[in-house]
């Protein structure tokens, strides 16, 4: 990796839109599979990434066209989302799920929760398929999937944080979960913590062990994060 790169080019590796360097190629893996030797379009099916900046598609479409561009879902399950991120009642205020749709319309934190019901509901179509294509089975392995964050929460207020993290740990269990964040208390449940400067691994181990480590860097990152 170019030693310029940040937390958010692990973003881009994992969805192969950067490369790694020769020399580092056989150091990402993913199920033991070397990442350059995935099938570009195979591994993006099986991703579902949620960016830091909500992006729509141009006014007057669709609150449907903007849920699932793809329309491969039904009138129920674009509903069932909005209704999963608290966006609903909003929407069918302003005339439901036809109606032309302006993202000028949402605050900031709203935005973040309609594109985290879009990612939602890639989920759900995706469990969907699997199961018309190989039976639903109480072993989700092949339901499950990849679901990458960059700073979702950046810039929205603490009850839409709190929002879309209990959505992200519901809606997303059996998911393998890589989030870039600076709020550390989104992390703390994680199973592994990654604390990067510069382009550089500095530290890395389970949150909880690590906030009671005393020469943790991602102690020191969370005290001053806290105010000490």
């Amino acid at each position: 990796m170019d030693c310029t790169s940040g937390k958010s080019s692990i973003l881009l590796l994992l969805l192969r839109l950067l490369d790694p360097v020769s020399c580092d190629c056989y150091n990402i893996t993913i199920d033991n599979i070397p990442l350059h030797k995935l099938n570009r379009q195979n591994l993006r099916e099986r991703i579902i990434a949620v960016p830091q900046d909500a992006v729509f598609l141009p006014e007057g479409s669709s609150v449907t066209a903007n849920l699932d561009p793809l329309n491969s879902s039904s009138e129920a399950e674009c509903r069932a989302v909005l209704e999963i991120v608290g966006l609903w009642k909003f929407i069918e205020e302003r005339g439901g799920l036809s109606e032309s749709f302006s993202a000028e319309t949402l605050s900031q934190g709203q935005k973040q929760l309609f594109i985290l019901a879009r990612a939602v509901l890639r989920r759900k179509i995706r469990a969907r398929d699997y199961d018309a294509d190989f039976g639903a089975s109480t072993n989700d392995q092949g339901r499950g999937g990849i679901l990458l964050l960059d700073e979702v929460s950046s810039n929205v207020d603490q009850h839409t944080d709190l929002v879309m993290h209990t959505v992200i740990k519901e809606e997303f269990k059996g998911y393998t979960i890589v989030m870039v964040s600076h709020r550390l208390e989104m992390l703390i449940d994680f199973d592994t913590v990654v604390v990067m400067e510069e382009g550089s691994i500095v530290e890395s181990g389970n949150p909880r062990i690590l906030l009671n480590t005393n020469s943790s860097r991602f102690r020191e990152l969370w005290r001053a994060g806290n105010n000490g």
